[in-house]
Protein backbone atom coordinates (compact mmCIF):
# COMPACT_ATOMS: atom_id res chain seq x y z
CA UNK A 1 0.00 0.00 0.00
CA UNK A 2 1.19 3.42 -1.03
CA UNK A 3 2.34 5.77 2.29
CA UNK A 4 0.49 9.22 2.42
CA UNK A 5 3.33 11.36 1.36
CA UNK A 6 4.35 13.23 4.44
CA UNK A 7 7.07 16.52 3.77
CA UNK A 8 10.58 16.12 3.21
CA UNK A 9 13.43 19.39 3.82
CA UNK A 10 16.71 19.08 3.31
CA UNK A 11 19.66 21.17 3.61
CA UNK A 12 21.03 22.95 0.37
CA UNK A 13 24.69 23.92 0.50
CA UNK A 14 25.07 25.11 -3.36
CA UNK A 15 23.16 25.62 -6.77
CA UNK A 16 23.73 22.20 -7.82
CA UNK A 17 21.94 20.69 -4.92
CA UNK A 18 19.30 23.05 -5.32
CA UNK A 19 18.59 22.28 -8.87
CA UNK A 20 18.35 18.68 -6.91
CA UNK A 21 15.67 19.54 -5.22
CA UNK A 22 13.62 21.63 -7.83
CA UNK A 23 13.79 18.09 -10.45
CA UNK A 24 12.43 16.29 -6.93
CA UNK A 25 9.49 18.43 -6.38
CA UNK A 26 11.11 19.51 -2.56
CA UNK A 27 8.95 22.32 -1.67
CA UNK A 28 11.35 23.47 1.41
CA UNK A 29 14.70 23.90 1.90
CA UNK A 30 17.27 24.79 4.77
CA UNK A 31 19.68 27.03 3.81
CA UNK A 32 23.00 27.91 6.51
CA UNK A 33 24.90 30.68 6.48
CA UNK A 34 28.28 29.92 8.19
CA UNK A 35 28.15 33.28 10.66
CA UNK A 36 25.16 31.50 11.80
CA UNK A 37 24.27 27.91 11.53
CA UNK A 38 26.63 24.84 13.49
CA UNK A 39 27.61 23.27 10.23
CA UNK A 40 26.87 25.87 8.04
CA UNK A 41 29.18 26.90 4.58
CA UNK A 42 27.63 29.50 2.99
CA UNK A 43 28.74 32.89 2.94
CA UNK A 44 26.09 36.35 2.08
CA UNK A 45 26.86 36.18 -1.30
CA UNK A 46 25.95 32.68 -1.62
CA UNK A 47 23.66 32.76 0.32
CA UNK A 48 21.78 35.24 -1.61
CA UNK A 49 22.43 33.84 -4.29
CA UNK A 50 20.87 30.35 -4.13
CA UNK A 51 17.86 31.90 -2.30
CA UNK A 52 17.51 33.98 -4.87
CA UNK A 53 16.88 31.10 -7.25
CA UNK A 54 15.24 29.10 -4.69
CA UNK A 55 12.58 31.80 -4.85
CA UNK A 56 11.87 31.98 -8.54
CA UNK A 57 11.34 28.27 -8.50
CA UNK A 58 9.10 28.48 -5.77
CA UNK A 59 10.46 26.66 -3.23
CA UNK A 60 10.34 28.05 0.51
CA UNK A 61 13.96 29.05 1.85
CA UNK A 62 13.98 28.88 5.63
CA UNK A 63 17.21 30.36 7.65
CA UNK A 64 19.15 27.95 9.91
CA UNK A 65 20.53 29.84 13.25
CA UNK A 66 21.02 27.18 15.38
CA UNK A 67 24.46 28.22 16.98
CA UNK A 68 24.24 28.73 20.55
CA UNK A 69 25.31 32.15 22.02
CA UNK A 70 27.01 33.79 24.67
CA UNK A 71 25.75 37.39 25.29
CA UNK A 72 29.23 38.98 23.88
CA UNK A 73 28.16 37.40 20.70
CA UNK A 74 24.37 37.82 19.93
CA UNK A 75 25.26 41.44 18.73
CA UNK A 76 27.54 40.61 16.38
CA UNK A 77 25.03 37.86 15.17
CA UNK A 78 22.33 39.81 14.91
CA UNK A 79 24.39 42.28 12.46
CA UNK A 80 25.01 39.51 10.07
CA UNK A 81 21.05 38.81 10.10
CA UNK A 82 19.92 42.09 9.00
CA UNK A 83 22.39 41.69 5.86
CA UNK A 84 20.50 38.84 5.04
CA UNK A 85 17.33 40.05 2.63
CA UNK A 86 14.51 38.92 4.48
CA UNK A 87 12.18 38.90 1.48
CA UNK A 88 14.18 35.50 0.59
CA UNK A 89 13.53 33.42 3.54
CA UNK A 90 10.34 32.69 5.06
CA UNK A 91 11.21 31.09 8.36
CA UNK A 92 14.24 31.29 10.74
CA UNK A 93 14.94 27.54 13.03
CA UNK A 94 16.17 28.16 16.05
CA UNK A 95 17.34 26.32 18.90
CA UNK A 96 18.94 28.98 21.46
CA UNK A 97 16.61 30.72 23.02
CA UNK A 98 18.13 34.36 22.58
CA UNK A 99 18.00 34.09 18.67
CA UNK A 100 14.38 32.63 19.23
CA UNK A 101 13.16 35.72 21.37
CA UNK A 102 14.91 37.88 18.65
CA UNK A 103 13.25 36.78 15.83
CA UNK A 104 10.34 36.86 17.87
CA UNK A 105 10.28 40.61 19.07
CA UNK A 106 11.95 42.12 16.20
CA UNK A 107 10.97 40.12 13.13
CA UNK A 108 7.91 39.31 11.52
CA UNK A 109 8.89 35.38 10.73
CA UNK A 110 7.62 32.51 11.39
CA UNK A 111 9.58 29.81 13.59
CA UNK A 112 10.90 26.86 13.48
CA UNK A 113 11.87 25.32 16.90
CA UNK A 114 14.96 22.96 16.98
CA UNK A 115 14.23 20.79 20.88
CA UNK A 116 16.23 17.99 19.83
CA UNK A 117 18.90 18.35 22.80
CA UNK A 118 17.90 18.09 26.03
CA UNK A 119 13.97 18.42 25.40
CA UNK A 120 12.51 15.07 26.23
CA UNK A 121 9.35 15.34 28.17
CA UNK A 122 6.34 16.95 26.60
CA UNK A 123 6.03 19.28 29.56
CA UNK A 124 9.42 20.83 28.96
CA UNK A 125 8.37 20.76 25.13
CA UNK A 126 4.94 22.67 25.46
CA UNK A 127 6.72 25.31 27.63
CA UNK A 128 9.22 26.02 25.15
CA UNK A 129 6.01 26.06 22.66
CA UNK A 130 3.74 28.44 24.70
CA UNK A 131 6.43 30.99 25.08
CA UNK A 132 6.14 32.18 21.32
CA UNK A 133 3.21 30.01 20.63
CA UNK A 134 1.46 32.05 17.82
CA UNK A 135 4.71 32.16 15.97
CA UNK A 136 5.39 29.00 15.70
CA UNK A 137 5.53 27.00 12.65
CA UNK A 138 6.96 23.91 13.44
CA UNK A 139 9.26 21.43 16.17
CA UNK A 140 11.59 19.78 15.34
CA UNK A 141 12.00 16.76 18.46
CA UNK A 142 14.71 14.60 19.44
CA UNK A 143 15.66 11.76 18.18
CA UNK A 144 16.32 9.82 21.26
CA UNK A 145 11.93 9.59 21.78
CA UNK A 146 10.59 6.09 21.42
CA UNK A 147 8.42 5.60 19.00
CA UNK A 148 5.15 5.62 21.71
CA UNK A 149 6.63 8.51 23.32
CA UNK A 150 7.15 10.36 20.03
CA UNK A 151 3.68 9.23 19.03
CA UNK A 152 2.13 10.44 21.81
CA UNK A 153 3.90 14.25 21.69
CA UNK A 154 2.70 14.09 18.32
CA UNK A 155 -0.63 13.94 19.19
CA UNK A 156 -0.51 16.36 22.19
CA UNK A 157 1.27 19.30 20.12
CA UNK A 158 -1.28 21.35 17.97
CA UNK A 159 1.58 22.36 16.01
CA UNK A 160 3.44 20.24 13.01
CA UNK A 161 6.24 17.90 14.11
CA UNK A 162 9.59 17.48 12.54
CA UNK A 163 12.24 14.16 12.86
CA UNK A 164 15.05 13.70 11.67
CA UNK A 165 14.71 10.54 9.00
CA UNK A 166 18.49 10.37 7.54
CA UNK A 167 21.62 11.27 8.75
CA UNK A 168 24.31 11.89 11.43
CA UNK A 169 23.35 11.38 15.09
CA UNK A 170 25.57 14.31 17.11
CA UNK A 171 26.82 12.61 20.44
CA UNK A 172 28.68 15.64 22.11
CA UNK A 173 29.40 19.56 21.64
CA UNK A 174 31.84 21.93 22.83
CA UNK A 175 32.62 25.74 21.78
CA UNK A 176 36.28 24.49 22.48
CA UNK A 177 38.21 23.93 19.44
CA UNK A 178 39.95 20.42 20.47
CA UNK A 179 41.31 19.34 17.62
CA UNK A 180 43.57 22.93 16.12
CA UNK A 181 44.39 22.87 19.87
CA UNK A 182 46.24 19.52 19.23
CA UNK A 183 49.91 19.75 21.25
CA UNK A 184 53.41 19.04 19.22
CA UNK A 185 53.10 15.77 20.93
CA UNK A 186 50.10 15.08 18.98
CA UNK A 187 51.66 14.90 15.17
CA UNK A 188 50.78 11.71 14.63
CA UNK A 189 46.81 12.45 15.18
CA UNK A 190 47.07 15.42 13.79
CA UNK A 191 48.94 14.30 10.40
CA UNK A 192 45.27 12.53 9.91
CA UNK A 193 43.42 15.64 10.08
CA UNK A 194 41.61 16.45 6.95
CA UNK A 195 40.89 20.33 6.47
CA UNK A 196 38.31 21.94 3.90
CA UNK A 197 36.69 25.57 3.86
CA UNK A 198 36.63 26.59 7.94
CA UNK A 199 36.41 22.58 8.95
CA UNK A 200 38.90 20.55 10.36
CA UNK A 201 37.53 16.92 10.71
CA UNK A 202 38.88 13.34 12.17
CA UNK A 203 38.10 10.68 13.57
CA UNK A 204 38.73 9.60 17.68
CA UNK A 205 37.97 6.36 19.54
CA UNK A 206 36.86 5.92 23.10
CA UNK A 207 39.40 5.09 25.77
CA UNK A 208 37.36 2.85 28.03
CA UNK A 209 35.76 0.72 25.46
CA UNK A 210 37.10 -0.55 22.12
CA UNK A 211 35.23 1.66 20.30
CA UNK A 212 36.47 3.65 17.60
CA UNK A 213 36.10 5.92 14.45
CA UNK A 214 33.76 8.57 15.89
CA UNK A 215 33.81 11.22 13.25
CA UNK A 216 34.97 14.59 14.95
CA UNK A 217 34.24 17.91 13.26
CA UNK A 218 35.46 21.22 14.21
CA UNK A 219 34.84 25.00 13.12
CA UNK A 220 34.42 28.73 14.20
CA UNK A 221 31.56 27.49 16.55
CA UNK A 222 33.33 24.65 18.39
CA UNK A 223 33.96 21.18 18.02
CA UNK A 224 31.50 17.94 17.56
CA UNK A 225 31.59 14.01 17.36
CA UNK A 226 29.04 12.17 15.68
CA UNK A 227 28.14 8.47 16.18
CA UNK A 228 29.42 6.15 14.13
CA UNK A 229 26.61 5.19 12.23
CA UNK A 230 23.74 6.96 10.72
CA UNK A 231 20.21 6.96 11.78
CA UNK A 232 18.06 5.69 9.53
CA UNK A 233 14.10 5.61 10.57
CA UNK A 234 13.34 5.24 6.11
CA UNK A 235 12.27 1.72 7.23
CA UNK A 236 9.62 2.75 9.47
CA UNK A 237 7.44 5.54 7.23
CA UNK A 238 4.02 4.23 7.73
CA UNK A 239 4.11 4.05 11.57
CA UNK A 240 5.58 7.49 11.08
CA UNK A 241 2.72 8.16 8.99
CA UNK A 242 0.62 7.09 10.97
CA UNK A 243 1.58 8.85 14.45
CA UNK A 244 0.92 12.25 12.19
CA UNK A 245 4.30 13.05 11.97
CA UNK A 246 4.19 15.92 9.68
CA UNK A 247 7.94 16.71 8.30
CA UNK A 248 10.96 14.31 7.76
CA UNK A 249 14.53 15.49 7.54
CA UNK A 250 16.95 14.25 5.48
CA UNK A 251 20.74 15.58 5.91
CA UNK A 252 23.29 14.98 3.30
CA UNK A 253 25.49 17.58 4.06
CA UNK A 254 28.53 14.91 5.31
CA UNK A 255 27.89 13.14 2.30
CA UNK A 256 29.98 13.55 -1.33
CA UNK A 257 27.07 13.24 -2.94
CA UNK A 258 23.38 14.44 -3.23
CA UNK A 259 22.32 12.36 -6.20
CA UNK A 260 20.37 10.02 -3.75
CA UNK A 261 17.99 12.28 -2.51
CA UNK A 262 15.44 11.20 -5.55
CA UNK A 263 16.07 7.19 -3.78
CA UNK A 264 15.21 8.58 -0.33
CA UNK A 265 12.11 10.66 -1.49
CA UNK A 266 11.06 7.20 -3.43
CA UNK A 267 11.21 5.39 -0.26
CA UNK A 268 9.12 8.24 1.80
CA UNK A 269 6.82 7.95 -1.04
CA UNK A 270 6.24 4.62 -0.82
CA UNK A 271 7.72 3.87 -4.16
CA UNK A 272 10.34 1.99 -2.87
CA UNK A 273 11.25 -0.28 0.34
CA UNK A 274 13.24 1.61 3.35
CA UNK A 275 15.43 -2.18 3.24
CA UNK A 276 16.43 -2.26 0.00
CA UNK A 277 17.36 1.19 -0.16
CA UNK A 278 19.40 0.69 3.20
CA UNK A 279 21.94 -1.08 0.93
CA UNK A 280 22.67 1.32 -1.51
CA UNK A 281 22.66 4.08 0.88
CA UNK A 282 26.75 3.44 1.61
CA UNK A 283 26.83 3.91 5.24
CA UNK A 284 26.30 1.61 8.68
CA UNK A 285 23.11 2.42 9.93
CA UNK A 286 21.07 2.40 13.13
CA UNK A 287 17.61 3.24 14.23
CA UNK A 288 18.50 4.55 17.82
CA UNK A 289 15.80 4.33 20.15
CA UNK A 290 13.10 4.81 17.91
CA UNK A 291 12.12 0.97 18.49
CA UNK A 292 12.48 0.29 22.03
CA UNK A 293 14.10 2.66 24.51
CA UNK A 294 16.69 0.83 26.56
CA UNK A 295 18.63 3.85 27.54
CA UNK A 296 18.47 2.62 31.10
CA UNK A 297 19.95 -0.97 30.36
CA UNK A 298 22.80 0.90 28.92
CA UNK A 299 23.57 2.70 32.43
CA UNK A 300 26.17 0.03 33.19
CA UNK A 301 28.29 -0.09 30.23
CA UNK A 302 29.00 3.50 30.80
CA UNK A 303 32.22 2.65 31.93
CA UNK A 304 34.04 -0.13 31.03
CA UNK A 305 33.86 -2.80 33.34
CA UNK A 306 37.62 -4.47 32.66
CA UNK A 307 38.96 -1.35 34.07
CA UNK A 308 37.15 -0.63 36.95
CA UNK A 309 38.16 -2.00 40.85
CA UNK A 310 36.61 -4.58 41.74
CA UNK A 311 37.65 -6.76 44.71
CA UNK A 312 40.78 -5.71 47.88
CA UNK A 313 43.24 -7.43 46.11
CA UNK A 314 43.24 -4.57 43.78
CA UNK A 315 46.30 -2.00 43.78
CA UNK A 316 46.08 0.32 41.04
CA UNK A 317 45.95 1.76 37.62
CA UNK A 318 49.06 1.97 34.89
CA UNK A 319 49.30 5.45 33.97
CA UNK A 320 52.47 5.67 31.78
CA UNK A 321 54.70 2.67 29.51
CA UNK A 322 58.02 3.24 28.62
CA UNK A 323 58.71 0.18 26.31
CA UNK A 324 61.41 -2.06 27.17
CA UNK A 325 62.12 0.08 30.51
CA UNK A 326 58.83 0.04 32.72
CA UNK A 327 55.54 -0.27 33.33
CA UNK A 328 54.35 3.31 36.03
CA UNK A 329 51.59 2.05 38.28
CA UNK A 330 49.62 4.31 40.40
CA UNK A 331 48.67 2.88 43.62
CA UNK A 332 45.04 3.80 44.17
CA UNK A 333 43.87 0.62 46.21
CA UNK A 334 44.97 -0.95 49.93
CA UNK A 335 46.83 -3.24 48.10
CA UNK A 336 50.59 -2.29 47.98
CA UNK A 337 53.41 -3.76 45.39
CA UNK A 338 56.14 -5.42 46.86
CA UNK A 339 59.44 -6.38 45.12
CA UNK A 340 59.87 -10.06 44.44
CA UNK A 341 55.96 -9.80 44.36
CA UNK A 342 53.50 -11.07 41.32
CA UNK A 343 50.93 -8.82 40.30
CA UNK A 344 47.91 -9.39 37.31
CA UNK A 345 47.37 -6.90 34.61
CA UNK A 346 44.04 -6.86 33.09
CA UNK A 347 44.35 -4.27 30.31
CA UNK A 348 41.11 -2.17 29.00
CA UNK A 349 40.22 -5.36 26.41
CA UNK A 350 39.84 -7.74 29.47
CA UNK A 351 43.02 -9.43 28.51
CA UNK A 352 45.05 -10.88 32.04
CA UNK A 353 49.03 -10.73 32.11
CA UNK A 354 50.88 -11.81 35.10
CA UNK A 355 53.93 -10.46 35.95
CA UNK A 356 57.04 -10.94 38.85
CA UNK A 357 58.13 -8.20 40.37
CA UNK A 358 61.65 -8.07 39.65
CA UNK A 359 62.35 -4.54 39.53
CA UNK A 360 60.54 -1.77 41.80
CA UNK A 361 61.44 1.85 41.52
CA UNK A 362 59.71 4.97 43.02
CA UNK A 363 59.27 8.32 41.07
CA UNK A 364 62.78 9.34 41.90
CA UNK A 365 64.31 6.34 40.02
CA UNK A 366 65.60 5.18 43.50
CA UNK A 367 65.33 0.91 44.12
CA UNK A 368 62.38 0.32 46.63
CA UNK A 369 61.11 -2.31 48.34
CA UNK A 370 57.67 -1.63 48.64
CA UNK A 371 55.15 1.06 47.24
CA UNK A 372 51.84 1.77 49.04
CA UNK A 373 48.51 4.00 48.64
CA UNK A 374 48.95 7.02 46.75
CA UNK A 375 52.55 6.40 45.15
CA UNK A 376 53.74 5.21 41.99
CA UNK A 377 55.35 2.12 41.70
CA UNK A 378 57.79 1.58 38.56
CA UNK A 379 57.86 -2.23 37.58
CA UNK A 380 59.52 -3.63 34.99
CA UNK A 381 58.13 -3.68 31.44
CA UNK A 382 55.88 -6.36 30.44
CA UNK A 383 54.55 -6.76 26.52
CA UNK A 384 50.78 -6.53 26.27
CA UNK A 385 50.10 -3.85 29.07
CA UNK A 386 48.63 -0.34 28.28
CA UNK A 387 48.08 2.35 30.11
CA UNK A 388 44.08 2.44 31.75
CA UNK A 389 45.38 -1.05 32.22
CA UNK A 390 44.01 -2.46 35.87
CA UNK A 391 46.91 -4.05 38.70
CA UNK A 392 45.96 -6.46 41.40
CA UNK A 393 47.76 -8.15 43.78
CA UNK A 394 48.05 -11.87 42.08
CA UNK A 395 49.77 -14.18 45.04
Amino acid sequence: MKATKMKTITYVQNLEQLEACHSNKISEIILEPKELSRFGKLNLENFIVIATKAKEYGIKVVLEWDILLTESQFTAKVDFYKQLPADLFASVRVQDMGPANYVFEQTDKMIQLILENGNHNLKAIKKWISTIHNRIERVALSSELQKDTLASYVKALDIPVEILALGRILLFYTPRNLLSALTPQDDDFRAKLQKSDDFLEATGESEESPHKGFPLVENTHGTFMFHIKRLYLLENIQELNEMGMDTLRVDFRFDSAFDQLESVLSVIDGEKDGKEYRKEYGHDVIRGFFNVNKSDVLFKKLKNSRIQRKDDQYSGEVIEIVKGEYSAVFIKGNQEIELDGEIKFITPVGKELICKVHTLKNVNMDDVKIVGKGKVALVNYMGGVVPKSQVYYSK
